[in-house]
């Protein structure tokens, strides 16, 4: 009679096996209250341990981090009002940040079409964005255009030829899916915001480079300013001129445009400002002040107030029906580039050349407090003056954006994503 051996080893196994059955079945009895042998949702839920709110809002974020690029995330993002926005650079390259994220703030980088070739082989100097449409138009010094999905950063469509010239201004209108863009050979164009298809094109400056282009095409209208001196008012349906506003000695460096009122506030090289009437070109305010170049205007043109920064190192306050200079904000030793303001609240920050972000209290034009730590000149600001904490972002040509406590005045983070200038940022 033969006997059989017994491994020792198996045997072991097999009583784990068995205990560990034991303990599943024990579990599921356990929680298998109604006793029909199948567990449902919600005996199911009553059996997970029980986490803080703070727990599961950290887990649901970080799957949010994980499948950041799916449309269901972006969509959240931008429902929640988190703050987002691209930057374009000399990098030849646009990034996407998020600016309310506790952990990697730029969520992505665009510049590919298919193939991963790039669309844009020169500094991205414009850009529009529909973040409800998830979509983006970029403009390139190479004269190139790409239509860009912000969802997965792949490129939607594109304009390659470069035909126009350096794409040196732009704007949008999403809802009736129009683009407008104006380029270095003095050509203005209408686009279609879904496909990037070229609608018309508009030779309105002889060669001169257009600095501003402004569209409303509920009226079937646009806007085009030149370093010729000129603003002209078109027909974008047609392509048809409406009129010239050639008051201007510089070159037209900035303009805001209120089509509701028929008031256009242009600016030049010169420091001048003109307030004028869009339909038949009268001025309005002549703005005298400034001794340079006016690189932005902020206004309020329902209030009649405007702020301008000027190549001549100050920033100035306007009264606009009547073209006075409210005062003045003196204290940066070069040029200014960038102004925000909250009129308000009073408040207004001002970049420069000097490296410096400067905030001023506007009742007495006095400088409260003084930014530093960007290495090369501060080319950009965008405050959001409706969030707790005020907030404000800096973009630079030392290649780096700053995120600033605008209540405790101190730098939260440095952001140093690009590899070249920052010329934009979208918001």
């Amino acid at each position: 009679m033969h006997h059989t051996e017994i491994d020792p080893i198996k045997a072991e196994e097999a009583e784990h096996d068995e205990i560990a059955k034991e303990e599943v079945n024990r579990e599921f009895d356990e929680i298998d209250k109604n006793k029909d042998g199948v567990i449902d949702r919600e005996e199911y839920a009553e059996a997970l341990p029980q986490k803080t709110r703070k727990q599961v809002r950290e887990e649901e974020e970080a799957k949010e981090e994980k499948h950041w690029i799916t449309w269901p995330s972006l969509e959240k993002r931008v429902k929640n009002q988190r703050w987002l926005a691209l930057s374009t650079s000399a990098d030849e390259t646009v990034k996407l940040w998020d600016f309310d994220d506790r952990g990697n703030k730029m969520r992505g980088t665009i510049n590919g079409g298919a193939g991963d070739e790039l669309v844009h082989e020169a500094p991205i100097r414009v850009a529009t964005l529909n973040w409800k449409e998830r979509r983006a138009v970029t403009g390139a010094m190479d004269g190139t255009l790409g239509l860009w999905n912000l969802e997965t950063y792949e490129n939607v469509n594109s304009f390659l030829t470069g035909k126009f010239g350096a794409i040196t201004a732009m704007d949008a209108d999403w809802e009736r899916k129009r683009i407008l863009t104006g380029s270095a050979e003095g050509i203005m164009c209408v686009w279609t915001s879904d496909r990037l298809r070229l609608l018309r094109e508009i030779h309105g400056h002889d060669g001169a480079k257009i600095t501003v282009v402004k569209g409303d095409f509920d009226q079937g209208r646009g806007i085009s300013g030149a370093i010729d001196g000129r603003l002209r008012v078109w027909d974008v349906e047609t392509g048809g001129a409406l009129g010239t506003f050639d008051m201007h000695i510089g070159d037209i460096s900035a303009a805001v445009v209120d089509f509701e009122r028929f008031r256009i506030l242009s600016a030049s090289d010169d420091g001048m400002m003109y307030l004028w009437h869009l339909e038949n070109r009268q001025v309005l305010a002549e703005l005298a002040g400034h001794a340079d170049r006016i690189n932005v205007i902020r206004a309020d043109m329902e209030e009649g107030l405007a702020i301008t920064a000027s190549n001549d190192d100050t920033a100035m306050i306007w009264e606009v029906a009547t073209g006075t200079c409210k005062g003045v904000l003196k204290g940066h030793k070069e040029a200014v580039r960038d102004v925000q303001v909250d009129f308000e609240e009073q408040v207004a920050i001002t970049c420069s050349d000097d490296r410096t972000i400067r905030i001023w209290e506007l009742e007495t034009y006095t400088c409260t407090d003084i930014l530093e730590g960007h290495l090369g000149r501060v080319n950009i600001i965008r405050a959001r003056f409706d969030r707790d904490p005020r907030m404000m972002v800096s973009c630079s040509n030392d290649y780096t954006l700053r995120l600033w406590n605008l209540d405790t005045k101190e730098c939260e983070e440095l952001l140093c994503s690009h590899a070249g200038n920052v010329i934009a940022l979208i918001m």
